[in-house]
Parts: structure tokens; sequence; C-alpha cells
């Protein structure tokens, strides 16, 4: 029995090894994220907006980072209602409460990503001040299917050119994750 228990575990942590997860990525599996051809993000007076509290230049910068990076990747832009996916984001600012408001708006739900309808690994749990989240929202759910978080580095003494800088990188990053 314990030769059985043995190789068993030996397959389990070779099979971990080499499975095909990405780090600060988690998705759903029921999904088909290669009908996705287009992207949205929400009109500025939406609940999405209302969820976090962003000066202009700092949507601004995201938004057009997440632009360049969808364009780049052969991806379109249309009206919400249109749209394959809905793109949205968040700034974790170590406010919890507004953290929440957001993923209630997003309908993610932290304590669902252990069932096996969706894809992680545990790194994605270890959110920090600074982070950067981007959700692709199913228009028809309006529920988040894919989730990246990354971290910005944003230092106090960053200009406005380092921030766009760091802002594009990072959203290249995530969404070269993307499945």
């Amino acid at each position: 029995m314990l030769k059985v228990f043995s190789i068993l575990l030996i397959f389990t942590l070779l099979s971990a090894c080499s499975s095909n997860h990405k780090t600060g990525v988690v998705y759903h599996e029921g999904f088909d994220f290669s009908e996705v051809k287009n992207y949205s993000f929400y009109h500025r007076n939406s609940a999405f907006t209302d969820s976090q509290n962003l000066i202009d230049a700092r949507r601004n910068a995201i938004e057009i980072a997440i632009e360049r990076t969808m364009e780049n990747n052969n991806f379109n832009y249309l009206e919400p209602e249109q749209a394959d996916v809905v793109v949205t984001y968040y700034l974790f600012d170590g406010n919890v409460r507004e953290y929440s408001a957001y993923n209630e708006v997003v309908r993610f739900c932290i304590q669902c990503l252990r069932a096996s309808t969706w894809q992680t690994d545990n790194q994605y749990l270890s959110l920090k001040k600074g982070n950067l989240i981007i959700d692709l929202v199913d228009p028809h759910s309006k529920r988040s299917v894919w989730r990246s978080a990354y971290p910005l580095g944003i230092k106090a003494k960053d200009n406005s050119a380092k921030l766009n800088e760091k802002t594009q990188q990072a959203v290249n990053l995530m969404l070269a994750l993307f499945p």
C-alpha cells in the first residue's frame, strides 16, 4: 500500500510540475476564449466606474495601455452590448471594502476559485497594495471569466511618463497570458 501511495505521490508531483498554469492568472474553463475577437470598456457612468476611486489621468493611462495591447493583438473595439468581452481594471490600494465592491460589480468570487471550473494557482491569492487587476467580463452573464494581477511598482518619485510606462508594461505582460 505504501508503495502504491508513493508512486501516486510522485506522479502527482510530476504532473503538477508540468502543468500549464500561468502565474497571476485565473480563468473560467467553461468560457470559449477562442471566440473572442472584440472587446469593450464599460461606460464612464457605469457601476464599474463607481466601484473605485481613480483619478481620470490614471484611469486614462490604464485604458490607453489596454487599448494598445488589444489592438496589437488584433482585437477590435465595439460598444459593450456588442463586444465578446468587457475589459475592467482595478488598482488595489489596500482598501478591502472598495476591492470587495469591485468584485461584486464584476461578479468575481474569490471563494469559487477552488471550484473545478476555474484554472488557477495559489499565487494569485497573494494580492498586494499596488497590484493592477484586469478582468475580462462576459457581457451576457456580466461575470468575470478571466483575471490577472500584476504589481505596478509605483514609487512616489515616478513622473507621469514613468507611471504610463509601468502601466503599459504590466498590461502587456498580463494580457499576454490570455488563453
